[in-house]
């Protein structure tokens, strides 16, 4: 917000994803009661009874968790360095997180994230809503506020709507297609607690993100166009100079919003790696599965602590969108599953593997040329994805689906 103003305002569309969300998710969670689903690729692979479909939305899952998870983690450390004024430097800082989440990792599993996130995420709501308070007070009111915003950065008041726009709302909609996201849909306790979270969700969002925007254009009214070390770290800025002695509660928040994300995102990547990508042989029992959850946890969270200590200059904004890029590849082959009788697993997995494609190609090689009215890697991805499972799939249909749905659609009765 600081940097983009209002054409940051498509963070907004994240409460649309109720709507893209509800047909979606209490399928979810039905199959994974009734079949002890714990990941994605359990229900991906099952409907199109594909080892290679499994394994192929289990490398996306965890190719969109580990930017999201570093972020987590950067962002924390930046904290920690603008809060302290360098006493506690941005490295110190990462490893005070990672120690923390690796021990009550170790020590707790998932016990300890489901029970955790819950004070946790009060914690970092409480204090953003309150951050948001006191920086239009610091503002000295909305009108000082809006006047300064306009006169330092003016064309942070005026709308750019380009299709730039539209891939960043696509991610939102499909938001809760990452691992992490999806998982949880499994673990309601009931389908009426689900569409209940579900229905809160967008009033929740607009709340946190509202506030998130009266920190963001108070910059320019508290500390000046040029009074920050880095976007990243302007929350840190700003209650240094305005309430150090409440820097302490920050750093609270911060910590507990890192926290409550990454741990969630370690856990369910340790599951999809050894439900989804180990052979059965070498998770022969629960006890063997514990321990290499352990390993591959603490394994996951070394290698996102050494990428954070390489990516102090990165934006943490710029990390997530890296991460979340990747959930619209997954759209047709899992709406395929409910909502297209045409569907194969051939399409499933030449749609996931090709969008994929070209996704990594146009992010990070000049194969792909500039594309007309600047369409990005995850329109052209998306788009790939889309007429990739529909062509495919209309080639190949398989008799063997059309058990599986009728299986998923007298288990789903309970819908209608």
């Amino acid at each position: 917000f600081y940097n983009n103003g209002i054409n940051f305002f498509w963070i907004f569309s994240f409460s649309v994803m109720s709507l893209t969300m509800l047909p979606l998710a209490l399928r979810f969670w039905i199959l994974g009661k009734e079949k002890n689903f714990i990941t994605p690729g359990d229900l991906v692979g099952d409907f199109y009874q594909s080892k290679a479909a499994k394994i192929t939305i289990a490398v996306i899952g965890l190719l969109s968790l580990l930017p999201y998870a570093i972020a987590q983690i950067v962002a924390v450390g930046k904290t920690f360095e603008s809060l302290t004024s360098g006493i506690i430097g941005y490295e110190l800082g990462i490893i005070i997180v990672s120690l923390a989440i690796g021990l009550y990792l170790f020590y707790g599993g998932s016990r300890a994230v489901i029970l955790t996130d819950l004070v946790q995420g009060l914690v970092f709501a409480s204090l953003v809503i309150t951050g948001g308070a006191l920086c239009l007070y610091w503002s000295s009111g909305w009108e000082n506020l809006i006047h300064n915003l306009t006169v330092s950065k003016p064309d942070n008041v005026v709308f750019d709507i380009n299709l730039s726009y539209y891939e960043k709302v696509l991610l939102a909609a499909t938001f809760f297609m990452l691992p992490h996201m999806w998982q949880r849909t499994y673990m309601a306790k009931t389908s009426k607690m689900l569409a209940k979270n579900i229905t809160v969700l967008p009033f929740a969002i607009i709340a946190l993100y509202s506030c998130t925007w009266l920190i963001g254009i108070s910059g320019y009214s508290i500390l000046g166009i040029d009074g920050i070390s880095g976007t990243d770290s302007l929350l840190g800025d700003i209650f240094a100079y305005q309430a150090p002695y409440f820097g302490a509660l920050i750093l609270v928040a911060a910590f507990a919003a890192g926290m409550s994300t990454i741990d969630s995102q370690l856990l369910t990547s340790a599951a999809i790696f050894i439900r989804d990508i180990l052979p059965a042989s070498c998770r022969s029992s629960d006890e063997k599965q514990f321990k290499l959850s352990r390993i591959i946890t603490m394994a996951t969270l070394a290698v996102c602590f050494l990428a954070a200590m390489l990516l102090k200059n990165q934006s943490t904004l710029s990390l997530v969108i890296l991460g979340i890029s990747l959930t619209p590849i997954m759209v047709p082959a899992v709406y395929g599953i409910f909502f297209w009788r045409h569907s194969s697993s051939t399409g499933a997995v030449t749609s996931m593997v090709f969008g994929l494609g070209v996704f990594i190609t146009h992010s990070f090689t000049s194969v792909i040329p500039t594309l007309p009215y600047n369409i990005g890697p995850v329109l052209s991805s998306f788009s790939c994805a889309l007429l990739t499972f529909i062509l495919v799939s209309l080639f190949t249909k398989s008799q063997a689906h059309d058990y599986k749905r009728r299986e998923y659609n007298q288990l789903l009765e309970i819908l209608n």
